[in-house]
């Protein structure tokens, strides 16, 4: 188990997040209490948060959601934990679709707890503003790391274990090449350090584009809806 050796990592989670966005979810939540207590019956009108909201393609959006200091001192923490602990491709899953990575809940429990707070905080309120969902369960969240010699490009995949899923690049303009590729709509080209690439995660083919040089360093949340699985276990009896 890896110990964080920045203390900076230590510091209020808030901290971490895009401020004019976290300012804007504040402003936000009224708007979301009152949909989600009325449950259906009207309608989410805009809210400050969708200022912050881009969509990119028909569904998929991005969001600036860390700083770009933190971005910069995880990527400083990256370099040691690689060292103590290095990136490991999930056995579970497709040779094709493996990724070196470092899983948090496991192996960075400290810095596990930060993103926690950040999925129930501002993750969820802008899964509510953009598809009207409650998406805050983790399934899981990871550091991926793209290389020459790991780990070149990712193979066309869904991601099976989530309904949302949200990629925020760590160190864009530090590598060359990256980005990401929907299937039946185009390429995306790495979104700035901190900037959340957020899409529903079954209808969304896609795949990582070759890394030309450098290590490219994502920080993947894969979150789901506890209360659809709930319906589908029950409705299995």
């Amino acid at each position: 188990m890896y110990e964080l050796k920045n203390y900076l990592l230590s510091i209020p989670s808030h901290w971490m997040v895009n401020q004019p966005l976290y300012e804007s979810i504040q402003e936000s939540m009224p708007a979301i209490a009152r949909f989600r207590g009325r449950d259906g019956v009207e309608n989410l009108r805009k809210t400050p948060l969708m200022r912050h909201c881009k969509k990119v393609f028909p569904g998929i959006w991005r969001a600036p959601l860390f700083r770009r200091e933190f971005c910069k001192l995880l990527v400083e923490e990256i370099a040691t934990m690689e060292q103590e602990i290095g990136f490991e491709p999930n056995g579970g899953e497709d040779v094709l679709r493996q990724i070196p990575e470092i899983v948090l809940k496991e192996n960075v429990p400290e810095l596990y707890r930060s993103m926690y707070f950040v999925v129930k905080n501002v993750l969820n309120p802008i899964f509510w503003c953009l598809f009207q969902r409650d998406c805050a369960q983790i399934a899981s969240v990871q550091i991926a790391n793209y290389n020459l010699t790991e780990k070149v490009e990712g193979a066309w995949h869904h991601d099976e274990s989530a309904d949302v899923s949200v990629v925020v690049p760590l160190n864009t303009g530090e590598y060359q090449g990256g980005g990401t590729e929907f299937h039946g709509h185009g390429v995306l080209k790495p979104l700035p350090s901190g900037h959340a690439l957020i899409f529903p995660s079954f209808p969304n083919l896609h795949r990582g584009l070759p890394v030309a040089s450098g290590d490219r360093y994502l920080l993947v949340f894969w979150l789901y809806d506890r209360n659809r699985l709930v319906e589908n276990q029950q409705n299995l009896l």
